[in-house]
């Protein structure tokens, strides 16, 4: 989901804690924002899953916080590695705040010189706010490519390499919301479909999936812009859920023939972006007499999965 923050700061309770919930609850209430608060690291399960926050987050919030007991350091190690981590992981528009009284030291002298400074829990309130304000962060923007709806068209005529139908078509669409950078040679594939059974059954068809409206398999998606996908098809000929991909085998065999709910998961690739997985619920049915008439019925059975 878009306009996601990670928020990094001591968690100490009761005071370090209490502070990090009332930023969470400022960035919701104030700016409808999300926000991730991280977990001391136990192990490298807890590395893993703060990575994967780091790489979905859209905005990153470091707050460092004074610690005067003697036998510590005066601050948070752990909040200088997740600073390291946000830079690792692409993090270029930081907003960062110490409190008075904490050294300049670590990571954090390296990616960010001057971090605001506060004196306390009211004035740290007030700078977020302002900040945030300032650099006009919004729920509507993405570091990552967006999925943000699923389209058909058709009934039309469709040709490729493998023949010639009469088809329904689904459609992504695929958001890239930075105004920045462009989604450069963006790929999707089908990584796996769980069937109405339960069973979750890995896509033999590892190729890359057609993009709408244009006859090639690779798309650059230009800064504040968008690509369809057409992520499958119902032949009117043919029983079963078809793909539009590149894979050269003749004829296309479908990914399933199985009446009921399906869950068809996807990844999209491109360069400069984090991998972007998303799937959707399909209900399929199928009955060779009748066929157009239940496919006019599909499309409220259709459901993004986010």
């Amino acid at each position: 989901m878009p306009g996601k923050v990670f928020i990094s700061c001591g968690q100490r309770p009761p005071r370090e804690k209490n502070i990090a919930e009332k930023v969470g609850k400022l960035l919701k209430e104030k700016f409808d924002l999300d926000y991730y608060l991280a977990f001391k690291i136990q192990g490298l399960n807890d590395i893993m899953k703060i990575t994967e926050e780091l790489k979905s987050s859209d905005y990153y919030l470091f707050i460092d916080f004074q610690r005067k007991a003697k036998k510590e350091l005066p601050c948070s190690l752990f909040t200088h590695q997740e600073l390291a981590l946000a830079h690792h992981v692409g993090f270029k528009d930081i907003i960062a705040f110490q409190e008075v009284g904490a050294p300049l030291e670590g990571f954090l002298r390296y990616v960010q010189a001057n971090p605001e400074t506060f004196k306390d829990e009211k004035e740290l309130l007030e700078k977020v706010e302002k900040e945030v304000a300032d650099r006009k962060w919004t729920k509507d923007y993405s570091r990552n490519l967006v999925v943000t709806r699923i389209n058909r068209a058709g009934p039309t005529p469709y040709s490729d390499h493998t023949g010639s139908h009469y088809e329904y078509i689904w459609h992504a669409r695929v958001e890239n919301r930075r105004p920045d950078a462009a989604a450069i040679s963006a790929v999707c594939i089908l990584d796996y479909v769980i069937l109405p059974n339960g069973e979750k059954s890995d896509s033999d068809d590892r190729s890359y999936l057609k993009w709408a409206l244009q006859k090639e398999y690779q798309k650059t998606i230009l800064p504040k812009d968008y690509g369809l996908i057409d992520i499958f098809a119902i032949h009117d000929d043919e029983l079963g859920i078809y793909l539009h991909s590149a894979r050269d085998v003749i004829p296309r065999e479908p990914i399933s023939t199985h009446n009921g709910m399906h869950e068809l998961h996807y990844k999209v690739f491109s360069e400069s972006f984090p991998l972007l997985s998303f799937g959707v619920q399909f209900y399929y049915q199928h009955n060779s007499r009748t066929r157009i008439k239940l496919m006019d019925k599909i499309p409220q059975m259709v459901k993004l999965i986010k």
